[in-house]
C-alpha cells in the first residue's frame, strides 16, 4: 500500500470545487468553511442544508451536471456524486491536471484522504486510516476527545501571543530553553483554573530569567 504524507493545508483564498449536491457534499462544504476557501459545488440539485449555504453565500452553486470545464482556476477537487463512474471520470479529469482530489468512498482514486479531526482552538489531532476505515478514525477521534481538555486551546493561544517577543529577546538556544520550560505543567496549570494574569506572569518572569543569564 503506498504510504501518504501527512499534512495540514492552509487554504486561504484558494478555490475548491465540490461536484455533487448531497449529504456528503454537505459535509465536505462544512468541513472548508472554517478554512476561507472559495467554494463552488456544481450539481443540478443540493440538499436544503446547501441550499441554505449558497443562499447566505458561503458557497457558488452552478446548477448544473459536472463538465471538465469546471477544474479551471481550481486548487482542489471533491468528487461526491452518486455516480461512480462520474466520479471515476472526475478523479481521472483532476490526476491529468495535477489537481489534489478526494472520491467519496473511492479511495483508490484519491490522491489525498481526509482525517477524522479533533479541534482545540489552533491545535489539530488528525486520525487517518488513509481511506480503509474512516469509521476506525472516528472512533479513535472519539476517543481521544476525553483526554484533551478544552483549556488547551486558550494554552496554545497564549503561547502565540508570547512568540514574537520570544523571538525577538532570545537567541535559538535559550528560545528552546523558554519553550520547553513554558510547557512544564505550571502554566497550563494556571489557565485550567482560569488565572490568566498569573499565567502571563510567570512567562514575563521566565523570559526575563533567561534575557539575563550570560
Amino acid at each position: 500500500m503506498t504510504k501518504t504524507y501527512p499534512i495540514s493545508l492552509v487554504l486561504t483564498g484558494k478555490a475548491v470545487l465540490v461536484v455533487g449536491g448531497g449529504e456528503v457534499a454537505a459535509r465536505k462544504v462544512k468541513g472548508l468553511l472554517d478554512c476561507e476557501t472559495r467554494i463552488t459545488v456544481v450539481s443540478p440539485q443540493l440538499t436544503s442544508e446547501l441550499r441554505q449555504l449558497s443562499g447566505q453565500g458561503a458557497c457558488l452553486w452552478l446548477e448544473k451536471t459536472y463538465d471538465t470545464s469546471d477544474l479551471e482556476s481550481v486548487d482542489l477537487v471533491f468528487a461526491c456524486t452518486d455516480a461512480e463512474d462520474l466520479n471515476a471520470r472526475i478523479s481521472q479529469d483532476a490526476t491529468e491536471r495535477q489537481l489534489l482530489v478526494n472520491v467519496a468512498d473511492r479511495p483508490d482514486l484519491c490522491t489525498f484522504f481526509l482525517p477524522s479531526v479533533l479541534r482545540r482552538n489552533s491545535l489539530s489531532i488528525a486520525v487517518s486510516t488513509d481511506g480503509s476505515s474512516p469509521l476506525t478514525a472516528r472512533l479513535i477521534r472519539e476517543s481521544l476527545e476525553k483526554h484533551v481538555d478544552d483549556e488547551i486551546g486558550e494554552y496554545l493561544e497564549l503561547l502565540r501571543t508570547w512568540r514574537p517577543q520570544v523571538l525577538a529577546t532570545l537567541p535559538a538556544e535559550k528560545r528552546k530553553r523558554f519553550w520547553l520550560e513554558a510547557h512544564s505543567g505550571q502554566i497550563y496549570e494556571f489557565v485550567k483554573l482560569g488565572q490568566h494574569e498569573q499565567a502571563q506572569d510567570e512567562l514575563t518572569r521566565l523570559l526575563e530569567k533567561l534575557s539575563k543569564e550570560e
